[in-house]
C-alpha cells in the first residue's frame, strides 16, 4: 500500500469515527433530555469521546507532515448536559463531512485536503470540549447526590 492511499484511508477512518461519535453524543443527549437513565447516557458519552479521540488520531496520522497545531476547544457556557451532547453530535457530524471531503479530493487538490482537515480538527476539538463539559457536569451531579 502506498503512502498516498494510506493517508486517504486515515481520513476515511477519521470521518467514520466522527460519525460514530456523533451517534453516541446524540443518544446521550436524548437520555439526558428525557431526564432518565443518566448512567446509560454517561456510558454513551464515554463511547462518543473514545470515537472522537480515535478520529483525531486518524486525522493526525493522515496529516502528520503538516505543522498545523490543533486549535483549542471552546464551548458555550450555561448549557445542560443534553445540550452539550447535542452540540458535540452536530460538531462531529460536521467534522465527518469535512474529513470525507478531504478524502474525496485527496488525489486532486492537496491544499483543499489541508483546509478540510484543519476544519475537521477545529470542529472535533470543539466537540470534545462539549463532551468534556457534559462529563464534568455528570460527575458534579454524582458528587451532589452523594453529599
Amino acid at each position: 500500500m502506498n503512502t498516498k492511499q494510506s493517508k486517504k484511508e486515515h481520513l476515511d477512518a477519521a470521518a467514520s469515527h466522527h460519525e460514530q461519535a456523533a451517534k453516541f453524543h446524540r443518544e446521550a443527549s436524548q437520555y439526558y433530555e428525557a431526564g432518565k437513565d443518566y448512567d446509560h447516557a454517561a456510558h454513551q458519552a464515554v463511547l462518543a469521546q473514545g470515537h472522537a479521540l480515535f478520529a483525531i488520531a486518524e486525522a493526525n496520522l493522515a496529516a502528520k507532515h503538516t505543522a498545523a497545531p490543533l486549535p483549542a476547544g471552546s464551548v458555550e457556557s450555561g448549557l445542560t448536559a443534553a445540550k452539550h451532547h447535542a452540540a458535540a453530535s452536530d460538531l462531529h457530524t460536521q467534522a465527518a463531512q469535512h474529513m470525507r471531503r478531504a478524502a474525496k479530493v485527496f488525489d486532486d487538490d492537496r491544499s483543499a485536503v489541508a483546509h478540510e482537515t484543519q476544519l475537521g480538527f477545529s470542529l472535533a476539538s470543539r466537540a470534545i470540549a462539549h463532551g468534556n463539559e457534559a462529563a464534568r457536569q455528570y460527575v458534579a451531579s454524582l458528587r451532589d447526590k452523594s453529599a
